[in-house]
């Protein structure tokens, strides 16, 4: 870490003149990798998705305020949520259309960020972005403006404020906001195996970088560049939460505080902050991608470096992170056996899996193996049993009830009520 920058804009104002902030990107890297948008936005969308469905789109339009906006994501991500398909008399695609929108505010405090998302959605009249430091708190014009049904903020932009401006911030939304009115937003969980050396700090801002934009044979360290951030731990921000709505004077209903990316954080693979690189995200970038393989002896979780991390943290997130890598390497083991034919392997552990959560979709996945002949595909294993790999990674993850902050992201929805 030989390069500080406390001017934490600067690396996203190159991200963006490289084409990282376009409408569009993906694969097995870059910003909107296959990660990003098929595990990542699936999770916020799903878990979005009650919400927006209960709004009934067509009755009334939404206002949505998004809080460190990027070039629009939040707008993309919102308008492109499935509806449920038990949603009765919906024949719609996506719950929330551009169309259901009265107005869309994006906030953003780079420059090039605002003037990148300004182009991307110049031909919709009700979305605008604006200039705002959010360390000062909502702009005036925010202010001044009639309250938001949704206060929306996703992928760490509220982790790049001290927890005293996080207060002040929220303070003022939830003044600002109507009775039912939600924050959906997340923050970066402290206790990610992604940065272990973090766990037992007691600093409030600690180093982040964006390095994982660039390729790693072209990433040098001493180039890296750093900025600040909040790592949250759960309680701290469940304290934080409650004392700013008491002082707003509203009370809150916690709909959900859910962890995200806890083994495909984007600094599993780096290592930066770790000192150990597993390339989990980028192997989980291949079950994703209809034209590749996954390496299994790359997609296994091994914990054994944090052995001596783990002495200052609850017991309850060691045990989290503990079970997630017993389940995730069951399923790759059934996987591995599968890819060699082992037969008898395979009935065995199906038989016999303590797994219980997981013995219909390894049942599936078998059945799968089984039937190959019915998918007439070029690539079997690249273009069926990938995916599904990666998504019953990804519904494992989504399956613990409460998050302990061992995601790269923690998921919060809070209804406010006046």
């Amino acid at each position: 870490m030989k390069k500080w920058k406390p001017n934490r804009t600067e690396f996203y104002e190159t991200a963006v003149a490289m084409g990282f902030y376009g409408r569009d990107d993906g694969g097995l890297s870059g910003k909107k990798d296959n990660v990003r948008k098929f595990w990542e936005d699936v999770f916020v969308k799903l878990l979005c998705r009650n919400f927006m469905e209960n709004q009934a789109p067509g009755d009334r339009k939404l206002r949505i305020l998004d809080l460190g906006c990027g070039s629009g994501e939040g707008f993309e991500l919102l308008t492109h949520i499935p509806s449920s398909p038990y949603a009765k008399g919906n024949p719609r695609d996506f719950v929330l259309k551009p169309g259901d929108i009265e107005s869309y505010t994006g906030i953003d405090i780079s420059p090039s960020m605002i003037s990148q998302g300004r182009a991307n959605y110049k031909d919709l009249g009700n979305v605008k972005f604006e200039y705002g430091n959010l360390e000062d708190g909502l702009p005036q014009a925010v202010l001044r403006d009639t309250p938001f049904d949704i206060y929306f903020s996703t992928y760490g932009s509220l982790s790049h404020l001290h927890p005293e401006a996080l207060q002040l911030l929220l303070e003022q939304l939830f003044k600002h906001s109507a009775n039912g009115s939600v924050l959906l937003f997340d923050t970066h969980g402290k206790y990610s195996p992604s940065w272990p050396k973090y766990w037992a700090e007691t600093k409030t801002m600690l180093p982040y970088t964006m390095a994982y934009l660039v390729p790693g044979d072209k990433r040098k360290e001493e180039n890296v560049e750093w900025f600040n951030l909040c790592y949250w731990d759960v309680e701290e921000l469940k304290a934080l939460l409650t004392k700013s709505a008491k002082n707003a004077g509203v009370e809150l209903n916690l709909l959900y505080m859910l962890d995200r990316s806890i083994y495909v954080g984007r600094h599993m693979d780096t290592g930066l902050l770790s000192g150990k690189a597993m390339p989990l995200r980028y192997q989980v970038n291949r079950l994703l991608d209809h034209g590749y393989r996954g390496e299994v002896e790359h997609l296994r979780v091994d914990l054994s470096h944090l052995e001596t991390y783990k002495k200052g943290i609850d017991k309850k997130i060691w045990e989290r992170l503990v079970d997630y890598q017993r389940k995730w390497n069951k399923l790759i083991y059934l996987l591995e056996a599968l890819m060699n034919s082992e037969d008898a392997k395979v009935k065995n552990f199906i038989e016999n899996t303590d797994i219980e959560l997981m013995s219909d979709d390894l049942k599936f996945i078998t059945w799968l193996y089984r039937n190959n002949d019915r998918f007439p595909v070029v690539d079997f294993w690249a273009s069926i049993i990938g995916p599904q790999i990666a998504v019953i990674l990804r519904n494992m993850e989504m399956s613990y009830p409460e998050g302990v902050g061992c995601g790269h992201g923690l998921l919060c929805a809070i209804e406010i009520i006046k």
